[in-house]
């Protein structure tokens, strides 16, 4: 076989379908293949979104809970300090009643 009989067989071959249909099929699996890859990253990317917004969500709910309870215990040292005598005396007891129900009335407030 000569080089002319070889390349002839090679255009030939080419030329006929089977070349050109496996060069095309080639660069469609190539385009599944990164389509898939893609769906496979932003299926990745939604997950974690997801579980990060659960997470946030929680954290926000926690967070009420422990302001509740902290504007809770400052309504309790109010309240507590209401009733304080400011002198020793306990006949002549002052507590510091305005003060007081202008703190209470700031929290109250909020």
């Amino acid at each position: 076989m000569d080089v002319t009989t070889l390349l002839t067989t090679l255009f030939t071959t080419l030329l006929s379908g089977g070349g050109v249909a496996s060069f095309m099929q080639y660069k469609q699996n190539r385009k599944a293949k990164e389509l898939e890859n893609d769906k496979a990253a932003s299926e990745q990317w939604r997950a974690l979104y997801e579980e990060q917004t659960r997470a946030a969500g929680a954290l926000r709910e926690k967070l009420h809970e422990v302001r509740t309870a902290l504007e809770e215990e400052k309504r309790q040292t109010l309240m507590c300090r209401f009733y304080v005598c400011e002198k020793l005396d306990c006949a002549d007891r002052e507590p510091p009643h305005t003060e007081i129900m202008k703190e209470l009335k700031q929290i109250s407030e909020k």
